[in-house]
């Protein structure tokens, strides 16, 4: 009935409900459910973090696993060694190519085992890890196609075991031990202190220094093919085998341990099993999963691929530092995070759906998906069973009066036990509200508006449909006044003011005082109505009638976190949102009235509810459901704490232009070229939990002033840095944890080499250079220009001084010039007077001469001739001749050399501008023998008969 059930809904899951419809009546379908009791696992599990071959990039089987002191996880995989650090998967290629089947982890180094190979990884100072081969040290010595199955540590040894040997490795002295048994070799275990070796003949031994000794012979009745493990006990050990379950031994003898689980043992093939810190076992199986079973045997849980392991043979099985199970898988590498304060209900092929409410009620939780409404007795491992008749979207579970009612998209039901009775067939019915004072009525809101429930007679009917608002009603409360108030997502909110008969709305108003928000929420906490979408939480004035935004509550819901504003309040007084990160929840505190406000770290990417569909509800005093598309989670928020951890800087790479990136020595601080300046951090935070989510904030100081904002991104590259002094650092934050250390590296990038200190030397070598050539050449430069000055100056002077001496001289010929032209006046004067005089003189003397007495005046003519011959007259006008006009007589000489003395002094008369009369005159002569000497003059000064004498002689 159970495999037809399933069936039936892969069927439904494929097809669709409309097929179904065709084939059979509504009828007859409900009737079939209610013949066939869908049962589904109803176990929680840890959540599990899924790696499949193609996120760690290798290949599909992995051998073993094990852990450093960083957190880091090593798996030893058919292609390699794995290094996981929390934000990726590193593969360091097998050293001879071959399966690398063994991986344990010895203080700083990683011993792994492959086929004919063994040695160890370390770390070196750009971060990767090399390789070193032990087996090289005893080449020799090593049989054909050994292969190294197991490594185990213990105190300065490492034992590398295969079937037919244990090398034993002492690392303080660098020497090796080797066991041999001819093929006889099992498996080595260390159990506490002790080395404990299983052997073909039913025989386990241990070793101590160096040699192999008896600890306890199993009897060949109990059939015991392969131990798998053997853990210390309070009185002794714990065997667990492949194929006979559990034994014990106690002082050296072998007995059978009998628990609860022993069947599903006796029917699993074992392959691989630990012994938890916690005392619990955890086992992994060929081809059933992972079975957990508590310290006295009892089943926990069962996983395998229906509900969460990635594939069900496991291979491997190793406990991390933090409590998580590591499984080496067939196909994969899963993460099992048991002390996780959150268990995982997982639906993979859609039987149960997506939870949209649940509820504890009457000691069973109910759950209401997309499928139906199903249940179980809490605190149970049972499976959820469905009721029959809620086939099909279940949307609210709501308590009232001690009675159960479902809300669902064919109308509502009342739920007693596993009976659901249809009481409402109005389609789509979101919610119920409680209506004050009327405990025999209910409010409900349905796809078409709203609607009254009532309990007449011991039965709950409909009542009647609140008219004069017909819209979607999913969000609605009743306040103490009577007033309703709904939220419509795509119109607004509503304040509704119905009658006393609550039949019909008086007074239907829309209020403008937030705006329609899309995905909001609206919901009332202890009378106080809030309205919830991404500009935060906005609360009721009562007063005003204003909803007015309480800066508190709206960090429940963070605008740049913004997904819903679908808010929940539970029986705790804990108010809770839904945002992309986290899950957060407000509380106010038990001293005063401040809220406290909480992240739970589970993302939306997890969650993946429809959005403003969003639920939670609580089913113990701190525990909780919270829906989510493919089942469920289970909250135990009082086992949430705070998660210290440390951040790492694990790869620091440059980049010289075009170039690859280039790893850098993590150990020193940085210094690098300019080219150089392209550098590239790769941080991480070792957590290994499903629901962390990691955030990262960097500073550059020497280039940011602050921190940059939170990141998911777990690297960061800066580009062309100019030269300096830097110092990245890095912190992160897991919810509201910031990690305990700040991750640091210094480094220095160098100046360019054209702004090298050996370049700045040459620059200021060359500028010395420079200077000096240039001063020399400005000095040179300066001293012709001095000379050139001096010679100017020189010239200056001298032209100067020629210049004054030329004025001088101008200043004399001037002088002399003027003196001549006094000197001429003054002649002119004076043979003007002569002249004169003489003609008077001449008179006087004619005129004595024509006088009776002649005889008388012979004394007076003597005179008379006597001054107009007077030599002194003579004398002065030869003087005067000499001392004027030097130039004229000078350029007369150069043009006519031929002129003698008196000629001179005859051009000295025309100069004058005297008439041949008065020439005559002062050289008492007649005017006949002056114009003789005109003639004379003309001839030899050659002037032509048209050209006037005096004019010619005046130009001279």
């Amino acid at each position: 009935m159970l495999m037809l059930a399933f069936s039936l809904n892969c069927i439904n899951y494929s097809f669709g409900e409309v097929v179904i419809r065709k084939i059979m009546k509504p009828s007859k379908i409900i009737y079939l459910f209610g013949l066939l009791p869908i049962l589904l696992m109803g176990q929680e599990i840890p959540p599990i973090l899924q790696f499949p071959p193609s996120v760690y990039k290798a290949e599909n089987q992995n051998w073993a696993i094990s852990q450093d002191a960083d957190k880091y996880i090593y798996v030893a995989n058919n292609e390699g060694l794995l290094e996981h650090n929390g934000a990726k998967w590193t593969l360091y290629p097998s050293p001879n190519k071959s399966i690398l089947r063994s991986v344990e982890v010895v203080n700083d180094r990683i011993y792994t085992g492959c086929f004919m190979e063994f040695g160890y990884w370390k770390r070196n100072d750009i971060g990767r890890l090399e390789y070193t081969s032990l087996a090289d040290k005893i080449r020799s010595q090593i049989l054909e196609n050994e292969n190294i199955w197991t490594i185990k540590s213990f105190e300065n040894w490492v034992l590398f075991q295969s079937t037919d040997r244990i090398y034993i490795y002492d690392f303080t002295d660098d020497k090796f031990t080797i066991l041999t048994d001819n093929g006889n070799y099992y498996r080595i275990f260390r159990v506490d202190q002790e080395i404990i070796i299983q052997k073909k003949d039913s025989r386990l031994y241990k070793i101590e220094k160096g040699r192999e000794i008896l600890f306890a012979e199993i009897p060949v009745e109990f059939n015991i093919e392969l131990i798998l493990n053997i853990f210390p006990d309070s009185d002794g050990y714990i065997l667990l085998t492949r194929n006979r379950g559990f034994f014990k031994i106690k002082d050296r003898a072998v007995s059978k341990w009998h628990v609860e689980a022993d069947k599903e043992l006796d029917n699993s093939k074992i392959f691989s099993a630990i012994r938890l810190k916690n005392k619990n076992f955890v086992l992994g199986t060929i081809s059933k999963g992972i079975i957990q079973l508590t310290g006295e045997g009892k089943i926990i849980s069962t996983i395998n691929q229906t509900n969460g392991l990635s594939n069900n043979t496991v291979l491997n099985l190793f406990e991390d530092v933090d409590g998580s199970v590591w499984a080496g898988l067939d196909n994969g590498i899963d993460c099992l995070n048991i002390p996780s304060f959150i268990k995982e209900y997982n639906d993979p092929i859609g039987t149960f759906g997506t939870l949209y409410s649940s509820i504890l009620f009457n000691k069973k939780i109910y759950y209401g998906t997309n499928q139906g409404l199903f249940y179980k007795s809490a605190n149970s491992n049972e499976p959820l069973k469905f009721i029959s008749g809620t086939e099909g979207q279940v949307w609210s579970l709501f308590e009232h009066e001690g009675e159960l009612f479902c809300g669902h998209a064919i109308g509502t039901f009342l739920i007693q036990d596993d009976i659901a009775t249809l009481i409402s067939s109005i389609a789509g019915t979101w919610g119920f509200r409680d209506i004050q004072g009327k405990p025999q009525w209910l409010l409900q809101g349905n796809y078409s508006g709203l609607f009254v429930l009532s309990k007449e007679t011991g039965r709950w009917k409909l009542r009647n449909e609140i008219e004069g608002f017909e819209n979607s009603t999913r969000f609605f409360e009743i306040m103490d006044d009577g007033k309703i108030w709904v939220n419509h997502e795509s119109k607004g909110v509503f304040k509704l003011t119905p009658n006393k008969d609550l039949t019909k709305f008086e007074d239907v108003k829309l209020i403008n005082d937030v705006p329609k928000g899309k995905s909001s929420g609206l919901l009332k906490v202890k009378n106080n109505l809030l309205y919830g979408y991404e500009k935060g939480v906005f609360r009721l004035d009562t007063t005003t009638q204003k909803f007015v935004r309480d800066s508190v509550l709206s960090k429940l819901i963070p605008e740049n976190q913004y997904v819903s504003g679908k808010m929940v309040f539970d029986q705790k007084d804990r108010l809770w949102a839904f945002n992309k990160t986290d899950i957060a929840y407000a509380q106010e505190g038990s001293v005063s009235d401040k809220f406290t406000i909480r992240l739970i770290p589970i993302q939306y990417f997890w969650r993946k509810v429809t959005v403003s569909f969003e639920n939670i509800s609580q089913i113990d005093n701190n525990k909780y459901l919270v829906g989510k598309t493919n089942g469920f989670l289970e909250l135990d928020i009082e086992a949430h704490h705070k998660q210290p951890h440390n951040v790492f800087l694990n790869a620091i790479q440059t980049k010289e232009r075009d170039t690859i990136l280039t790893l850098a020595s993590l150990s020193e601080n940085g210094n690098f070229k300019y080219q150089q300046g392209s550098i590239k951090f790769s941080f991480n935070v070792p957590t290994y939990n499903k629901y962390d989510f990691v955030n990262f904030q960097y500073i550059l100081e020497g280039y940011h002033q602050t921190w940059s904002d939170w990141t998911e991104s777990s690297d960061i590259l800066f580009e062309k840095l100019p030269f300096g002094d830097y110092t990245f650092k890095v912190r992160s934050r897991i919810g509201n944890t910031v990690s305990d250390n700040i991750a640091a590296f210094q480094f220095k990038i160098n100046r360019p080499f054209l702004l090298s200190n050996i370049a700045i030397t040459g620059y200021i070598l060359c500028l010395i250079t420079i200077m000096f050539l240039t001063h020399k050449s400005y000095k040179r430069h300066y001293l012709k220009q001095h000379q050139k000055i001096m010679v100017d100056n020189q010239r200056e002077m001298d032209m100067r001084r020629m210049i004054g001496e030329q004025e001088i001289i101008r200043l004399k010929n001037e002088k002399l010039h003027q003196e001549v032209e006094s000197k001429n006046r003054e002649l002119a004067i004076t043979m003007m007077s002569i002249v004169k005089r003489n003609e008077v003189l001449k008179n006087i003397k004619k005129e004595l001469k024509t006088s009776v007495n002649l005889s008388e005046n012979t004394t007076v003519l003597k005179l008379v001739d006597k001054n107009l011959n007077n030599l002194e007259d003579r004398k002065l006008l030869e003087e005067a001749f000499n001392n004027i006009d030097m130039d004229f007589i000078n350029r007369a000489k150069e043009k006519h050399p031929d002129l003698s003395h008196n000629d001179f002094k005859f051009c000295a008369y025309l100069r004058l501008n005297l008439s041949s009369k008065e020439i005559a005159s002062l050289l008492n002569i007649s005017t006949k023998s002056v114009e003789v000497r005109r003639f004379r003059l003309r001839k030899k000064l050659g002037v032509p008969h048209d050209m006037n004498l005096t004019d010619y002689i005046i130009s001279l």
